[in-house]
């Protein structure tokens, strides 16, 4: 492996920390003006900020961590609770830089991989939201890069820094699986590495990984394994299978969250394997990325994959897919990728600004969902004010996280209707509703004739709905029911 001698005339990392740091100060600005709310999987994340424990019904608990500490440093607002995105995508393109410098001895690979990886669309995007995707990149980055000076250092320190990163990754997202993965097989390829697998090294960086992990397993434990049993169900592979054309739906996705140049040039790189063989360094980097690409790929063929399911095979894409330009003198691909995703980022930012009186011009606005939740809120509290005694109830996930955020200076919180009696999701959990003889009951509803649940009541009566404009003509509608005389039944 070559070491990190290229370059040392120009200041690459200075270079690469002024670009990044700007660019995560422009995303900082645009969210401390951003008039959009929370989505409702973001909220969801909150609410658990104020519940912390070692696991939640769908993800492991560091998004609650990480928003618990932003929280405790700046306060409640949509803008404290987003900063650690584009402040941990800061990070992440400058462990990148240290894994290109590292595998191919250029300074310069690791500053456009970097740079490169910070402008990507997907990194855009979730800059201005918080997710679980997030705290995983930057963890399997330090990860890699741990690992990769691992292969040619003695030092334990690095293994202990890479079983650290990787528990932590488990901690953020169990994708973080696919970095075990990537790990055997680049001693699998590479018959250098692969006394790796069974030196102290690795057995330092084991220890590591699983003490970091071990309280989310025993929360599983402790909860008949609620989190693995809903990313097994997430799969969805018990359905009608073979569906071709997902399969290109997703494909097609990955240009917009790899970008459309550097998708290309990856699919180009992967089509000469055959032409062109790869060195070692491609081998590893291919290692990390392309069994990634190919299981989400048959999961998308055989039921459905979101776009983002990949997104850990982008670390090693970026440093590929850049360095194997920069060997070919192309750098003008490099930089004009980067400067198409800067210009994709730069309009993304002006329409999460939420300008008032400016709709994006899109047949179907996903931003559209953020706009409206403080008049929401504004709306449902004299009608909570007007029944104290009710037990205040939802029967939307998304709904009831949003409500739980827009209304968080109130200490009264709502419950949530178990349509079939098994939790499918935290709040049903958490948060089961339960009918009472005597019970009288404010349902906020997503829908417009929840009938399942006004069936369980003797009285139903329906209250005026609360309706906000949320732009392009749109309205968000909430129905409002109060209910009283529970019925006795079997289900619960």
């Amino acid at each position: 492996m070559q070491t990190v001698t290229a370059d040392r005339d120009r200041p690459y990392f200075l270079w690469l920390l002024l670009a990044v740091g700007a660019l995560t100060a422009a995303r900082i600005a645009v969210l401390g003006f951003s008039s959009l709310g929370l989505h409702g999987d973001e909220a969801q994340y909150w609410s658990w900020s104020r519940d912390l424990a070692w696991g939640y019904y769908t993800k492991p608990p560091l998004i609650a961590f990480v928003i618990a500490a932003a929280e405790s440093v700046c306060g409640s607002g949509t803008a404290c609770i987003r900063a650690p995105s584009p402040l941990l995508h800061a990070g992440t393109a400058l462990a990148i830089f240290g894994i290109a410098a590292t595998l191919t001895g250029s300074r310069r690979a690791g500053f456009w991989s970097g740079l490169s990886f910070a402008t990507l669309p997907a990194v855009s995007l979730s800059s201005f939201l918080i997710s679980t995707d997030v705290p995983l990149l930057f963890l399997w980055a330090v990860a890699m890069l741990a690992f990769v000076r691992s292969l040619e250092s003695d030092s334990l320190g690095w293994p202990l820094l890479l079983g650290l990163a990787a528990g932590a990754g488990f901690l953020a997202k169990y994708a973080m699986a696919y970095f075990i993965l990537g790990m055997v097989l680049v001693a699998l390829l590479s018959p250098s590495h692969r006394s790796w697998l069974l030196s102290r090294k690795a057995l330092v960086a084991l220890v590591a990984m699983l003490a970091v992990f071990a309280p989310n397993l025993l929360w599983n434990v402790e909860s008949g394994w609620v989190t693995v049993t809903h990313v097994g169900q997430n799969t969805n592979l018990k359905g009608d299978l073979f569906h071709f054309g997902k399969m290109l739906e997703f494909v097609g996705s990955q240009a917009g969250v790899f970008g459309p140049v550097l998708f290309v040039v990856l699919l180009w790189r992967l089509a000469a394997l055959r032409r062109e063989r790869p060195g070692e360094t491609e081998k590893l980097l291919l290692a990390f990325c392309i069994p990634v690409l190919l299981i989400i790929t048959v999961q998308s063929f055989l039921s459905r994959a979101n776009a983002n399911w990949a997104a850990t095979a982008y670390v090693a894409a970026t440093i590929l897919t850049v360095a194997w330009l920069l060997r070919r003198n192309l750098l003008k691909i490099v930089a004009g990728g980067v400067a198409l995703n800067l210009t994709a980022g730069a309009i993304l930012g002006f329409f999460f600004l939420g300008l008032p009186g400016f709709d994006p011009p899109l047949k179907s606005d996903p931003l559209r969902r953020l706009r409206g939740w403080d008049a929401t809120a504004d709306q449902l509290r004299p009608v909570l004010a007007a029944h104290p005694g009710a037990v205040w109830l939802t029967e939307d996930r998304k709904t009831m996280a949003s409500l739980l955020y827009a209304l968080r200076d109130l200490e009264r919180r709502p419950l949530m209707w178990d349509y079939d009696g098994h939790p499918d999701h935290h709040y049903e959990l958490t948060e089961r509703y339960l009918p009472k003889p005597g019970d009288e009951v404010l349902l906020v509803a997503k829908w417009d004739n929840p009938f399942p649940i006004l069936e369980r009541f003797g009285t139903v009566d329906r209250l005026p709905a609360v309706e906000v404009d949320i732009g392009a003509g749109e309205t968000r509608r909430l129905h409002l029911f109060l209910l009283r005389n529970p019925l006795p039944s079997s289900a619960s």
